[in-house]
């Protein structure tokens, strides 16, 4: 056999590996229970912009968990999960737990769909850091939904691609906590 004739062959079989990789990569449902988060960008010093153009920093919320759910109004698995995050935003308040919604849309688009859920923890638009925030909490397919579970270090200690349900989270943060 000749050399290049070889090459066709073995182009397809890499190219067959990174596709399964990129897959498993991006899997809906795939979570991760030690998510070693990306340790370039410090997860307490992220800026977030909310709805009327105040900007906070995670750390604002240090005392706390914080579950941060990324979703835009258009997507159909995000609208689905909302109510979930909603009724663990009431059953864990109490115990220090906080949503931050980091929204992938418009403020317009993303206010209507926020009075329309009656959404009523913090929302954050991705906007141009949108990059940034995929980076800085370990979602390198910039999948939605995405969401990670920060303990009270900053430290991601669960990622979950795709629609996540009022049990799947429940049960993380009874473990954490």
């Amino acid at each position: 056999m000749k050399p290049n004739r070889l090459v066709l062959p073995a182009v397809a079989l890499v190219s067959l590996l990174a596709g399964l990789a990129l897959f498993k990569l991006i899997e809906p449902g795939s979570t991760s229970a030690s998510a070693p988060g990306n340790t370039d960008i410090e997860l307490h010093s992220i800026p977030l912009d909310d709805l009327d153009g105040r900007q906070t920093r995670v750390s604002d919320w240090d005392d706390n968990v914080l579950v941060v759910n990324f979703w835009a109004p258009w997507c159909a698995p995000c609208r689905r999960e909302i109510p979930a995050l909603l009724e663990i935003q009431r059953e864990f308040a109490a115990r220090g737990v906080r949503i931050l919604g980091i929204a992938f849309d418009g403020a317009e688009q993303v206010r209507r769909f926020v009075t329309e859920y009656g959404i009523d923890y913090p929302i954050f638009l991705a906007g141009s850091r949108s990059a940034m925030y995929n980076a800085a909490f370990d979602n390198p397919s910039g999948s939605l939904p995405f969401t990670a579970l920060l303990d009270g270090e900053r430290r991601i200690v669960y990622r979950h691609n795709g629609e996540l349900t009022a049990q799947q989270l429940r049960e993380q943060l009874e473990a954490l906590l």
